[in-house]
């Protein structure tokens, strides 16, 4: 049976689709806000700094914003990933598909604001049950 990795409590995973490939990520979950200058606005990174300076990510900087999150898994990895301290599987909160424009939050229940409203503009983001909008044969390594 092969090792569990765990995985720190305050980290979500995130499917990444862009260029047509899927990538997995976890992070923090503002680390996967599209627009954190929408977030943030009081924050002005330099180059080098959080999120290698992308405040509003979109295609033209997606690949050096994903260089910036915490750590990426690969698919055979992603049912392996356990919350430390638990025998529990790490669920899948967020999907963020470039191609189609399209952020999905896993009904996220906070005292803050939702965070779908933290995207860019012409995206369409919602909050709801991320597995719907993942492809067949993605959704069986997440359940």
């Amino acid at each position: 049976m092969p090792e569990k990795t765990f995985v720190d409590l305050d980290y979500s995973l995130a499917a990444i689709k862009f260029k047509g490939n899927w990538r997995f990520f976890f992070d923090n979950d503002w680390a996967f806000l599209l627009d954190y200058s929408s977030y943030d606005d009081s924050y002005n990174p330099s180059q080098g700094e959080f999120r290698y300076g992308t405040m509003i990510v979109d295609e033209n900087n997606a690949e050096l914003w994903m260089d910036s999150l915490f750590r990426e898994v690969s698919l055979k990895q992603v049912p392996r990933l356990y919350l430390q301290g638990t025998e529990r599987k790490m669920k899948l909160t967020f999907l963020i598909d470039f191609d189609e424009k399209l952020w999905v939050g896993c009904l996220w229940n906070m005292d803050q604001s939702p965070l779908q409203i933290y995207q860019p503009e012409g995206w369409n983001a919602l909050e709801d049950k991320v597995l719907d909008y993942l492809p067949p044969n993605l959704k069986g390594y997440f359940v």
